[in-house]
């Protein structure tokens, strides 16, 4: 099974399992395509002992939300970064190989009260897949956690702009390489995790 039907299938699973979860007098639904920018993640490598930096860049993906009330939505979130891997600083790395990221997050979003303007917080805890640029080296599967808030500003009944800031975690427990193959693996690393923080916008519809 190729890596996209593999997320495919994963985050229907997710979805399918929530929709079944909500309380049956719970109606509706939310769609909300999103884009944003997204820096940081540092992989300590033991061997060349420098830094291994993800290349800031643009994210973008869906979340669905389920609503339980008028002020607590659960909701599940799909999130792809295509990046690089780069030695040295943030701004002024040599790029080594792409690297793709997509992360399937299931939490929820509390809301307060208001017509137009509602602040929000907003959780998630899925898995995260980073894959290396080249089909010879593997896949990393990860546990990852998201956090932040935001505001959704009402634009018209079924329609509102959704503006949030996050932090992500990514926990690698008990590795000390990443993006093996045949021949052996691309990154000794130290440490059991990174952090990343994004910056998004998008349109809520709801249904």
């Amino acid at each position: 099974m190729n890596r996209g039907r593999y997320i495919g299938l994963l985050g229907i699973a997710l979805v399918l399992a929530v929709a079944a979860a909500r309380p049956a007098k719970a109606e509706g639904f939310e769609l909300t395509p999103q884009a944003g920018f997204r820096l940081g993640g540092s992989f300590e490598a033991a061997a060349q002992d420098v830094d291994l930096d993800l290349d800031e860049s643009a994210a973008w993906g869906v979340v669905l939300g389920f609503p339980l009330d008028d002020q607590s939505i659960v909701e599940v979130e799909l999130v792809h970064q295509g990046t690089e891997l780069q030695s040295g600083g943030l701004f002024s790395g040599d790029p080594l190989f792409d690297v793709s990221i997509d992360s399937i997050l299931a939490g929820g979003r509390y809301q307060s009260d208001g017509d137009r303007v509602r602040g929000f917080v907003a959780g998630g805890l899925g898995v995260t897949r980073f894959g290396p640029g080249s089909s010879d080296w593997d896949d990393e599967w990860a546990i990852s956690l998201s956090i932040g808030g935001g505001a959704l500003i009402q634009m018209g009944q079924r329609v509102a702009l959704r503006l949030e800031g996050r932090g992500i975690g990514t926990f690698m427990v008990d590795r000390t390489a990443i993006f093996c193959g045949g021949s052996g693996c691309l990154v000794e690393i130290e440490g059991s995790g990174i952090l990343q923080a994004e910056l998004r916008a998008g349109l809520t519809f709801t249904f």
